[in-house]
């Protein structure tokens, strides 16, 4: 049978196929191929600036075009070659090594190349003929590999994650905007507390997201290229008058990556470990709005808008289930699960190398993709709920004991002693309304300003500055979302 999403065996490329298809061109396989073969053309390139080999304008401009121009047939062909074997490259033995096959696959695609080439730029080729046995010289693996997972993790990151999380803030950001100044009961250890506003509530996950969404973009992905066991032996011993270090940053630089200069054959993934913690963390922040947004929808403050041809419950017509925002809590723990171990695990590596870090990296894009897939449908859950203005104020309406906070704290100011034991005996356990506040004002031990102040306190209006704050909130969100979305 061919692979199709409905043969897929993860929900990744299955039924979540169409939410997180847009990390394909730097999470997929094809993508880690193309990948190796950028950097294999690239740094035969670069060997020109070390005086290794001169090549013509042509082959230059052959060498770009490979990996821009790489088909699927061909990264096909790649990894037969390491799976398999092919006559004519491998003699039709498998290289069981996926490093190895793209070296083996650019060189036999350069010297067909060279010969059907027109005959007037034969000679022009010559230059990449001779320089055949360089594709890869003092290279060992991981300095191919390491900058190809450092650029696809970036570019899924920056092309794919951080725009999800983007909309994902406009979205909370409107909503605390709209709903800035419309009060909602307060809820502490799941009863009811004072009173707080709609707005104030969005905002802070948002505000919290943004902070961590801004050193998200601080972290610098790191690069190496020094060589089996990181000391650059093989460069100085074939080239010692080169200065291979300064060949080395300029290289990885040219990725986009910051040059880590110290290694062991690994890249130690110490950069890779703070991404995933600062991914991992945005993360939990969201399972947070997902778990209050449910039961806001649980308890009737929010209500969902109902969507034609859409089903709830294949038994209960009325429903309409906060499923996003389920499915969005399920996933975030899925990709927290993963991302906690690479993590904890991509900086190990036992002596100066071991592949198991190989293993652990092809799930990377499992993991994001768990990210992708939450971020949009926390965003979808948003979309359809709105604040059920009247839930909110009959709720409101029906707990007035909360005001036993200010009114203790207002007798205690004005001297009365032991206002909090008397609220207590009050309250606790028991439902006031507005008439027994009424009721308390007019016989309160206090001044006559004092009680106006009480008279007039209620459930709709003890709001400190909730409103003031939230619109400070949105404006320094915004301030980072647009260091954010100029990021390149």
């Amino acid at each position: 049978m061919s692979l199709t999403e409905l043969l897929a065996i993860t929900p990744i490329d299955g039924r979540y196929r169409e939410d997180v298809q847009e990390l394909a061109p730097y999470c997929s396989e094809f993508a880690l191929i193309n990948n190796r073969v950028k950097v294999e053309c690239r740094y035969l390139l670069a060997l020109e600036d070390v005086g290794m080999v001169q090549f013509t304008s042509e082959v230059r401009k052959i060498l770009r075009s490979i990996p821009e121009n790489l088909t699927e047939e061909e990264a096909q062909l790649i990894k037969d070659i390491e799976t398999k074997g092919v006559p004519g490259i491998n003699n039709g033995k498998k290289t069981d090594h996926d490093v190895k096959s793209p070296e083996l696959f650019l060189k036999n695609k350069c010297k067909k190349l060279i010969v059907e080439a027109p005959e007037n730029l034969r000679d022009k080729y010559l230059s990449l003929e001779k320089a055949l046995e360089l594709f890869h010289i003092f290279l060992t693996s991981e300095d191919v590999n390491n900058i190809c997972y450092s650029v696809m993790l970036k570019d899924a990151v920056y092309k794919c994650l951080i725009p999800a999380l983007v909309r994902l803030e406009d979205k909370l950001v409107s909503m605390g905007e709209q709903y800035k100044d419309m009060p909602m009961p307060g809820r502490t250890h799941g009863q009811h507390a004072i009173p707080t506003t709609v707005g104030k509530e969005l905002m802070i996950f948002c505000e919290r997201v943004a902070k961590q969404l801004k050193g998200l973009t601080e972290i610098s992905l790191e690069g190496k290229l020094n060589g089996a066991i990181g000391n650059y032996s093989s460069f100085y011993a074939v080239r010692p008058e080169v200065n291979w270090p300064k060949f080395s940053k300029a290289f990885v630089e040219s990725f986009g990556l910051k040059h880590n200069p110290f290694t062991t054959q690994i890249e130690p993934h110490d950069s890779m470990a703070d991404l995933f913690n600062k991914i991992a963390h945005i993360n939990t922040i969201l399972l947070g709005t997902d778990q209050d947004m449910w039961g806001y929808i649980s308890d009737g403050y929010f209500v969902q808008k109902k969507e034609e041809g859409v089903v709830g419950s294949s038994t209960m017509p009325q429903k309409i289930n906060p499923i996003k925002f389920e499915n969005s809590e399920t996933n975030l723990g899925i990709a927290n699960a993963l991302l906690h171990y690479f993590a904890t695990k991509l900086p190990v590596s036992r002596f100066q190398r071991d592949l198991s870090d190989s293993a652990a990296q092809r799930w990377i894009g499992t993991a994001l993709a768990a990210c992708l897939l939450s971020y949009k449908n926390t965003l979808r859950g948003l979309n359809k709920a709105e604040p059920y203005k009247e839930k909110l104020d009959e709720e409101l309406d029906k707990h007035w004991e909360v005001l036993a906070e200010p009114i203790q704290q207002l007798l205690r100011f004005e001297g009365v002693s032991g206002a909090y034991d008397l609220l207590k005996s009050m309250t606790q356990g028991r439902r006031w309304t507005r008439e027994d506040v009424v009721r308390f004002a007019i016989s309160a031990p206090v001044r006559f300003e004092a009680h106006d102040k009480l008279k007039f306190l209620t459930p709709f209006n003890y709001l400190g500055i909730a409103p003031e704050l939230t619109v400070e909130s949105i404006e320094r969100v915004k301030g980072i979302l647009a260091e954010v979305k100029t990021y390149e």
